[in-house]
């Protein structure tokens, strides 16, 4: 599997579709960040667990676009063969 932008693009979907079926309650409840307004601090304290979490939860907007993503990934790969 060589470095193209093909595998770039199948890796990055592989990446949002890991995130996406993520239970986010159970996993962040783990880390104690499953309640961000409750967390004792202010955003500017811990900048990097808020984007995490903001991260998992922007990504629960992208289901329909990453469906059909998927799907025109396997039509792809179908057709021209899987490399």
């Amino acid at each position: 599997m060589g470095l193209s932008l093909w595998n770039i693009f199948k890796s990055g979907l592989l990446c949002t579709n890991a995130l996406l079926i993520l239970n986010r309650p159970r996993f962040l409840a783990k880390y104690g960040l499953d309640d961000v307004q409750n967390m004792g601090c202010s955003p500017s304290e811990k900048p990097l667990k808020y984007q995490a979490v903001g991260l998992l939860s922007a990504v629960q907007y992208l289901k329909v676009p990453v469906i059909a993503l998927n799907i025109v990934t396997i039509v792809f790969e179908i057709l021209l063969g899987g490399s």
